[in-house]
């Protein structure tokens, strides 16, 4: 069954979809339906999950396998697929319409890829993980729509603010929706009666810019590599949740692995930087491909295959201070650090 973003909590309130498939290129919104989806499932007794990254050369048994033997302490599980190509193949196909079929209860399947084409959405693995639970396809917002996204959202957090000021935000943060949330939290923290005007706007995100998460990806992809130690330790020392410094860092590897693969399969650079959404800006596009051409495609998938063990680190997982060092690894790599074995 299809549902909308906004209809996607009501569903949850009468129960955990034993199949969920999230596809969306809009990172922020598809992670926080997952988000909600795994509150969800730990609220209603599935207390293990396991994260898969289903690249083209995963062994789909993996999974039933390690379904096979459920942690002493939990008798159910959340199954977390992520499939960032979009197709499954021939044996993911035919696992997750085996999974679509089975009446085990005791699981529960969430997959996550990106936004899927008419004809993947017509595949038999998509028709029957449909029939079998909830599909939720995440739309993107448009640059124009930006500003009304925002006001909608600062809103809901409880603040007054006028459309300029929405506005003013939008352009500020260049269309980049996580960067957008993480400012509008903290405006929520420095507003006084609640009221957001041009001037709080515009000192917060001067404040900000030396050490925000998103001016650590213009450090990388200017490959300063010297400077990225600092900027996460001054990040972490002033607070900063490790979830929120990796989700602007995700959204800007996953953005360039996608440009990556667009741009190995023939398309132009005008071609793939104008359907992005949002659009690489045009005084942007000379660093940005000068970033992707430094590492080939596969190295590109391979840096967000690392999302998730920096992913399951920051959700606890993992050791917290573990996470930090994942991602200090990352980061480093994508700005063509050497020796990479002595990365700590």
């Amino acid at each position: 069954m299809r549902l909308r973003v906004e209809q996607l909590h009501q569903q949850l309130q009468s129960g955990l979809p034993r199949v969920t498939v999230i596809s969306g290129d809009e990172a922020l919104l598809v992670e926080e339906a997952a988000d909600a989806l795994r509150r969800a499932a730990k609220a209603q007794d599935f207390l293990e999950r396991d994260v898969w990254h289903a690249d083209g050369r995963f062994d789909w048994q993996q999974i039933d396998k390690a379904d096979a033997s459920l942690s002493l302490f939990a008798s159910k599980k959340l199954i977390e697929v992520r499939l960032p190509g979009g197709a499954p193949g021939k044996e993911g196909g035919e696992w997750l319409r085996r999974f679509a079929e089975q009446a085990n209860s005791d699981s529960a399947l969430l997959l996550i890829s990106g936004k899927l084409d008419s004809r993947q959405q017509k595949a038999k693995w998509y028709l029957a993980l449909d029939k079998a639970g909830i599909t939720l396809p995440v739309w993107s917002v448009a640059i124009e729509q930006l500003p009304r996204w925002i006001q909608q959202r600062l809103t809901a957090k409880g603040l007054k603010a006028s459309p300029a000021v929405a506005t003013l935000l939008a352009q500020r943060l260049e269309g980049n929706l996580f960067a957008a949330a993480q400012e509008i939290d903290k405006l929520a923290l420095l507003a006084a009666d609640n009221v957001v005007d041009e001037k709080l706007v515009t000192e917060s995100v001067a404040d900000s810019a030396r050490f925000e998460a998103f001016g650590l990806m213009d450090v990388i992809q200017q490959g300063q590599a010297d400077k990225i130690p600092r900027m996460l330790s001054s990040l972490r020392a002033e607070g900063n949740d490790l979830m929120a410094v990796f989700s602007a860092v995700s959204w800007s590897v996953q953005r360039f692995a996608d440009m990556a693969q667009q741009l190995a399969s023939g398309l132009s650079s005008q071609q793939v930087f104008s359907q992005m959404r949002p659009p690489v800006w045009e005084n942007m596009r000379a660093q940005t491909m000068q970033t992707i051409k430094r590492h080939p495609p596969r190295r590109w998938l391979g840096f967000v295959g690392q999302l998730t063990e920096i992913d399951k680190a920051a959700k606890g997982y993992n050791d917290s201070d573990n996470g930090w060092r994942l991602l200090e690894r990352l980061c480093l790599q994508m700005a063509a650090v050497n020796l990479l074995d002595k990365v700590s």
